[in-house]
């Protein structure tokens, strides 16, 4: 059975969290990737991303979804990621706090700066022949803020889960939740929970914009992966292309 997200409603609710905030919101200096109004935050890391390219029919689409959800009352329960920053991830690399029970690169010691892992991963990954391009599609919008995507046929998926078993194994990073990762394309972060009326008001919203998305969009076509550093989430820099 192929991973499925969470329920919506107790998802911007929060009822499946037990945190105050959503994931990733934090007062200013606390460890977050954006302050409860939004600002982005300094978060370092590194990453397996798939850029959007900058180009195409599909990167205007979903710049103008994501312009509709900026325009909408809903905006306010959002940060929004920067449109060159648009990219679905192949595999999640080093994040702050990481330990070994939560992902840290197996073999490597633990306390290196972010720098220094992403030396060390770089040169694992040097033999690594990885396919040059990736065809994904449009399965839905998931709370106004996240395109839920997959393999365009069964054999474009399962390429893209053969290429996480890879890297996987290359970088030593293992996660408990492997199996159950959704590929997706990130708008924005949740900053807020929501009420259940406005949650439902949302959802009904989100479904809407998906659907106009899925009709106007058909098979996305990605480059290759890009090992990846970041400070923010508003900016990934190239450090190797994987091909």
């Amino acid at each position: 059975m192929a991973p499925t997200r969470p329920d919506e409603i107790s998802h911007l609710t929060g009822r499946l969290s037990g945190l105050i905030r959503p994931p990733g919101v934090s007062l200013l200096n606390c460890g977050g990737k954006f302050t409860p109004d939004g600002a982005v935050q300094y978060w370092p890391g590194n990453t397996f991303i798939c850029h959007v390219n900058r180009k195409s029919a599909a990167f205007e689409a979903i710049r103008e979804l994501q312009e509709e959800l900026k325009k909408s009352e809903f905006s306010r329960f959002f940060t929004f990621l920067p449109p060159p920053s648009f990219h679905m991830t192949v595999y999640q690399g080093l994040s702050p706090n990481m330990s070994l029970e939560t992902g840290w690169p197996e073999n490597v010691p633990e306390g290196l700066s972010r720098d220094e892992v992403t030396t060390i991963l770089a040169e694992r990954l040097d033999s690594l022949h990885l396919p040059n391009m990736f065809r994904i599609k449009v399965d839905g919008l998931f709370c106004g803020y996240s395109i839920t995507v997959s393999g365009a046929d069964d054999g474009e998926e399962a390429n893209l889960r053969r290429t996480r078993v890879v890297l996987r194994d290359a970088t030593g990073i293992k996660f408990a939740d492997f199996h159950d990762y959704v590929f997706h394309i990130t708008l924005g972060y949740l900053i807020d929970w929501l009420s259940e009326k406005t949650a439902k008001e949302l959802t009904s919203f989100s479904a809407e914009l998906g659907e106009k998305l899925t009709g106007s969009i058909g098979v996305i076509e990605l480059g290759p992966v890009e090992f990846c550093n970041f400070d923010t989430m508003h900016h990934f820099e190239l450090v190797k292309a994987l091909k």
